[in-house]
């Protein structure tokens, strides 16, 4: 998925000995693409015309303290329905204050940032999602703490004031991060300004404010979590694999004799390695919560003649494997076979870039509607819509 966003941020983020894209500490600069991206009107406007139901995808901090919801967001019933929206009137006075709005999921509401994770998700191969920051007048944020996935963050507009610190615990996980002592080794304490770039891996401990900062100012940044897959996880994976052998569903007690459980447990583990694990990528859940989102893309089924324009924005890259007279492209789970003779098409119709059906079929000499159609019903791309158009426009 050649985006020129994407390649901008990894090529500002590189470093010859960096294990993944946010596995140390870096800052950089990623100049012109604070309102390509977001706004702050702009985030308003994707929180005022929509409804939440998830606790806490939307969450308001006034003077260090989270508010409760009925602070900031309404109920509307609809024909007996209930669903939460912002209270437009309520968070302008504490926009008015000083506030700090933290908006997540933010792949979930807006295209130009569900493009931009997958993006990220096809470079990278771990699950990455987006978290917006607005913070207005002179607003506390989150303590001194640390997160469970390696952040990315590129400061919008405005400016944030930062501390980041060294690491007191490796790899740290939410059962055990709450333990954890700060570290007193300060690594970087400034000033973020829009087209500022910074990783911060997990583990390092960080807090940003605009406590110091002018109160008639703000701070719009977005973090990408990234957030790879770790032992525990191959390990709640070896456990949905055992629900289906019989000895692990029987109760146990004091007399229960170890050995045979761990023969059969050593058994599952030499028959779904970590390597197999770690390719399974759509079997991976994240573990902040969120799980993996949908494919929320319109669907016409050619209701509206055909799809003249399509794209693939799978989790993460589809393989394509030639063998003999075919190809196969798997993916999400599923496995197609074509012969040998579409891979050209297979290449631009999965590349992750919008294709215009009939001029790839004028290139390329080949029935590229009928390939598309049986990409589209599997799942595997989607149509390009005026809002994906503007996504990719946005991104390139």
């Amino acid at each position: 998925m050649d985006l020129r966003f994407v390649q901008d941020l990894a090529q500002a983020l590189h470093r010859p000995d960096q294990r993944t894209l946010g596995s140390h500490f870096t800052r950089a600069e990623l100049p012109g693409w604070g309102d390509r991206l977001l706004t702050p009107t702009g985030l308003l406007d994707l929180l005022t015309y929509r409804t939440f139901s998830r606790p806490g995808q939307v969450l308001c901090l006034s003077k260090g303290v989270f508010l409760p919801p009925r602070d900031y967001m309404v109920a509307r019933t609809t024909r007996g329905d209930e669903h939460e929206m912002i209270d437009t009137y309520r968070l302008g006075a504490l926009l008015k204050e000083g506030c700090q709005i933290v908006v997540g999921g933010l792949e979930k509401i807006d295209p130009r940032f569900d493009l931009a994770c997958r993006a990220l998700q096809w470079l990278t191969g771990a699950k990455v999602y987006a978290t917006a920051f607005l913070a207005t007048g002179d607003a506390g944020g989150f303590n001194l703490h640390v997160d469970t996935s390696d952040s990315v963050i590129l400061q919008l507009a405005g400016t944030k004031s930062w501390e980041v610190r060294g690491e007191t615990l490796k790899a740290p996980l939410n059962e055990v991060r709450r333990t954890a002592t700060p570290s007193e080794e300060v690594l970087w304490r400034g000033t973020l300004a829009a087209g500022d770039l910074m990783c911060v891996p997990r583990g390092y401990w960080h807090t940003a404010t605009r406590t110091d900062q002018a109160p008639g100012g703000y701070s719009l940044h977005v973090t990408f979590g990234i957030v790879e897959r770790t032992g525990m996880d191959w390990l709640r994976a070896l456990t949905e694999r055992a629900n289906h052998v019989e000895p692990f569903r029987h109760d146990v007690s004091e007399d229960t004799d170890p050995r045979d459980l761990v023969r059969l447990l050593t058994a599952l583990a030499e028959q779904y390695p970590p390597a197999a694990f770690a390719r399974a990528q759509p079997m991976f859940l994240d573990r902040g919560g969120l799980g993996l989102r949908e494919n929320q893309r319109v669907i016409t089924r050619g209701v509206f003649g055909p799809a003249t324009g399509v794209a693939c924005l799978t989790e993460f890259r589809p393989r394509l494997t030639a063998a003999g007279d075919t190809v196969t492209v798997a993916s999400a789970g599923r496995t197609l076979t074509f012969p040998a003779q579409a891979r050209p098409a297979l290449d631009a119709l999965l590349s992750g870039l919008p294709v215009q059906v009939a001029g790839l079929a004028a290139r390329t000499g080949l029935d590229v509607a009928a390939y598309a159609r049986t990409l589209l019903d599997a799942g595997l791309c989607v149509e390009v819509t005026d809002a994906l158009a503007s996504a990719y426009s946005a991104l390139s």
